[in-house]
């Protein structure tokens, strides 16, 4: 379990750094699937890049990340649960908060399964569903 911590640790700060990207790439599997909301799951790395892009292409500015918790657990000590309250602007100018809290299961050090429930701009929200 410690080393799921740290894992997720250090996922979280990147993502708190605005480096999202780079936390995507570092720690999620190649065969990563990846449900929104109960929508269709995105299966595969190359098509939750493609995911991950258009939400990113939703947003002019990052204000800020916070974590509200983070919880470990499962049969195999290999779920995290972190809760968020994001702080963006949209392309709009419009500053607004996105709840969301993201379901890792990992494996081999990286996310193997991700669940993301949303709630917040309902047109980042649109955009990250339709894909």
């Amino acid at each position: 379990m410690t080393k799921l911590k740290n894992n997720v640790e250090k996922l979280n700060i990147l993502i708190q750094e605005g480096k999202i990207m780079q936390a995507f790439e570092k720690y999620y599997g190649d065969e990563v699937i990846t449900q929104v909301n109960g929508n269709a799951p995105v299966n595969g790395k190359a098509q939750n890049r493609k995911r991950e892009t258009v939400f990113l292409q939703e947003i002019e500015k990052l204000n800020s990340a916070e974590i509200k918790s983070v919880t470990f657990g499962g049969t195999e000590d290999n779920i995290s649960m972190t809760e968020w309250a994001i702080g963006i602007e949209n392309k709009e100018g419009e500053q607004k908060t996105i709840h969301r809290v993201n379901v890792q299961h990992w494996k081999d050090n990286k996310v193997i399964n991700e669940r993301l429930y949303f709630c917040g701009d309902d047109k980042i929200l649109k955009a990250v569903e339709e894909e």
